[in-house]
């Protein structure tokens, strides 16, 4: 969501009052507001440009606020008499740099870890908070292209550093073995068997046991199950 500099910006505003006593649930407000880019206004509320999403955002956060026995209201804010539009944009920019700021500094330590810290699973994190940041970014962040940027670059570095694929297996190789299975082999195993016949050697033997010699060679297949061993 972005909301262009030039245009004349209305706002909403939540004030709200909890018991003191409900500390836990004041932490849970704060965090929401968090979560949804609101800047706090001096000790008059929490501000955010007026959209239908910002809108049922407060709309939704009152409603909780008021269940936990305290008072809230929108106000819908055209102008602030003594801060001008261009300063509280200042003020969503701000916050929206300093949340790419630390993106930033935590994908530069992402690439400059050690290749198997480098975890699909990790990148993929940063890249849902980097979505998270866009989604609030209302005034357009130039910061935003350079996350996206170093983001592209660090999951093209995972993808380059990965090991390379092995060599393709050779059927030739494979041809007048015998291949020993456990006993009563299920649907992927019996799939095995059929593509070592279909691909690999037509003539193939397969034994049951429950374990192979330990003199002969053996391997797991891929396709789960299956091992081969010198005749």
């Amino acid at each position: 969501m972005s909301v262009r500099r030039n245009q004349r910006v209305a706002w909403l505003l939540l004030t709200f009052t909890l018991p003191t006593k409900r500390a836990s649930q004041r932490v849970e407000v704060w965090r929401k507001l968090q979560r949804y880019g609101a800047v706090p206004l001096s000790n008059s509320g929490y501000l955010l440009p007026n959209d239908p999403v910002n809108e049922e955002r407060f709309q939704w956060l009152g409603t909780a606020i008021r269940k936990y026995s305290g008072d809230a209201s929108i106000v819908h804010v055209k102008s602030i008499d003594n801060i001008s539009t261009p300063q509280l944009i200042g003020r969503f920019a701000e916050s929206r740099s300093r949340e790419y700021q630390q993106l930033i500094r935590e994908l530069q330590k992402f690439s400059s870890s050690p290749v198997p810290k480098r975890s699909v699973g990790r990148l993929s994190r940063l890249r849902s908070r980097f979505q998270e940041i866009v989604e609030i970014d209302f005034f357009g962040s130039p910061l935003q292209k350079r996350v996206g940027e170093l983001l592209e670059q660090a999951d093209a570095a995972r993808m380059a550093s990965r090991a390379p694929a092995s060599e393709p297996i050779d059927p030739r190789n494979y041809k007048g073995r015998v291949w020993v299975t456990r006993p009563r082999p299920g649907v992927d195993r019996c799939a095995s068997a059929w593509l070592i016949r279909r691909y690999i050697d037509a003539k193939a033997r397969f034994v049951f046991a429950l374990r192979a010699p330990r003199r002969q060679l053996h391997f797991r297949d891929t396709a789960k199950g299956l091992w081969d061993s010198r005749s």
